[in-house]
């Protein structure tokens, strides 16, 4: 893809995107879900959707995946949207020479979708936004150790019994050098959760706890649908 130019990482590009929160644009869309520390590839067509990256391009490079309520509703101006969304900068793009646009947006944050801006004269929808933090138990991450070290040992299960397999080693060698508890569960999700349903109830969890647990169930399903190739049970916490 081509122009890789974006904003800092990290808690600069939090407080860049706390500072558009309150007029944030937002890309409905049927079915995806984006989570945070996470890429997500799109290839832009529509025109009301070229000019939202076109303007995206030229400002801050921000904007909001959100779920559509009822796909069938899609074609309509103000479709309904599920309140949790995800929030990423365009990472890189590639103009085409028709006008459409591949992008690559990389994941920020959550954001609670407060009020959509009326009459702003512009094709594509804006939302007045709410940054989501991941909430831990009293004594953050040290809290939830145990089921971090149970997800870890998890997914080097499913790597172990489906080697070069979609991935899965990749993810497995990746959540190893993972440090933070709430980027570790949102990895996974990504990567292992296909349901759109069950990937928008894990990106509306902002607690890191109920994140991991749930997380742990998805792969342990998974696990459970890939015979072991000699390994004893499945990782407890």
């Amino acid at each position: 893809m081509g122009d890789h130019t974006g904003p800092p990482a990290g808690e600069s590009l939090r407080a860049l995107l706390a500072g558009a929160s309150g007029a944030l644009k937002v890309f409905p869309l049927p079915g995806v879900v984006v989570f945070p520390g996470t890429p997500a590839p799109f290839h832009i067509f529509e025109p009301r959707y070229r000019a939202m990256v076109a303007d995206a391009l030229a400002g801050d490079r921000l904007l909001a995946v959100a779920t559509l309520r009822d796909p069938e509703e899609a074609p309509l101006a103000h479709a309904p949207l599920a309140p949790v969304a995800g929030a990423g900068v365009i990472e890189a793009h590639e103009r085409l020479p028709d006008g459409r646009f591949n992008i690559l947006l990389r994941g920020v944050a959550r954001v609670n979708l407060l009020a959509e801006l009326p009459g702003t004269g512009r094709p594509y929808r804006e939302f007045r936004v709410e940054v989501l933090d991941d909430l831990y138990p009293e004594g953050g991450p040290e809290a939830v150790a145990a089921a971090t070290t149970t997800l870890e040992r998890c997914v080097l299960e499913l790597a172990r019994r489906r080697p070069g397999e979609d991935g899965t080693p990749d993810l497995a060698e990746a959540v190893a050098r993972m440090r933070v508890p709430a980027r570790m569960a949102d990895a996974v999700a990504a990567a292992l959760v296909g349901d759109p349903a069950r990937r928008l109830a894990l990106l509306a969890e902002v607690d890191v706890a109920r994140r991991l647990e749930a997380v742990i169930r998805e792969v342990a399903e998974a696990l459970l649908a890939v015979p072991s190739k000699g390994g004893g049970p499945l990782p407890r916490a």
